[in-house]
C-alpha cells in the first residue's frame, strides 16, 4: 500500500510540474506593453502574423507545424512532393536530408543553422518574444540575429499571435489531452492498488503474511 502510495504522489507531483508549475521554464521577466499584450494574446491576428512572419522571419526561419518553411526550401520543387506524401509536417529526418544544401548554406552564413519556431512560443512565453524580436542584440547579445522588426511593436505582436496559435492545440484538442492526462493518473492509481492487493493475496497462499 505504501508503494501504491508514492508512486501515486510521484505521478501527481509529475504532472504538477510539468502542466501547472513548469520548473524548467524561463522565469525571467520582461516588459511588455498592455495594448500589444491583448494583440500578440489574441489568435484572431494569426493569420496576419502569419504573412509577417513569411515575409519578415522565413528567409532564416521555418514554422514546420504549421507548413511553412524557409523561403530557399519553397522554392525547391521537391517541398510539394513530399508535402502531398508526409502531408504539411515533413519527419525531421527526410527534411534534413533532403534539403541539406540549403540548411548548409544557412550554417556557413551564421554558423549554424536557425532554429525551427513551431514551439517556441511555450519556450519563451510572449513577453520575452516580443523584447527579443524587437531589440534582439539586448536580450541576447552577440546573436546573429538582425533587429527587422525594430520599431514595429504592432507587427511583432501579431507575430506572436501567429506563434501561439501554431504552438497551442485548438481548445477542444488541449480539453482532449487534459482529460488523457486525469486518466492516465487515475489508471496508474488504480492498477498500483490493484497490483498491491494481488501480491498481498499471493503472500498470504505463500504463508508468508
Amino acid at each position: 500500500m505504501i508503494k501504491a502510495i508514492f508512486f501515486t504522489v510521484l505521478t501527481v507531483v509529475f504532472f504538477y510540474i510539468i502542466w501547472i508549475n513548469n520548473i524548467f521554464a524561463p522565469h525571467e521577466k520582461y516588459e511588455m506593453p498592455q495594448e500589444y499584450k491583448k494583440i500578440a494574446m489574441d489568435v484572431k491576428y494569426a493569420k496576419e502574423g502569419k504573412e509577417l512572419f513569411i515575409q519578415n522571419c522565413a528567409a532564416c526561419h521555418s514554422l514546420r507545424y504549421d507548413g511553412v518553411y524557409l523561403l530557399s526550401i519553397q522554392a525547391n520543387p521537391m517541398l510539394a512532393s513530399l508535402q502531398e506524401k508526409y502531408g504539411k509536417f515533413i519527419p525531421k529526418d527526410v527534411y534534413q536530408a533532403v534539403f541539406i544544401n540549403e540548411l548548409n548554406a544557412l550554417k556557413e552564413t551564421f554558423g549554424k543553422v536557425p532554429p525551427d519556431l513551431s514551439t517556441i512560443y511555450l519556450v519563451k512565453g510572449p513577453e520575452y518574444l516580443y523584447n527579443f524580436i524587437l531589440k534582439p542584440q539586448e536580450i541576447l547579445p552577440g546573436t546573429t540575429m538582425p533587429a527587422v522588426m525594430e520599431g514595429r511593436p504592432e507587427e511583432t505582436a501579431k507575430i506572436i499571435a501567429y506563434l501561439k496559435s501554431v504552438s497551442e492545440p485548438p481548445p477542444e484538442e488541449k480539453t482532449k489531452r487534459t482529460l488523457m492526462g486525469i486518466v492516465t493518473i487515475g489508471y496508474f492509481v488504480i492498477m498500483g492498488i490493484l497490483i498491491w492487493l494481488w501480491r498481498d493475496r499471493l503472500l498470504k497462499k505463500m504463508g508468508l503474511h
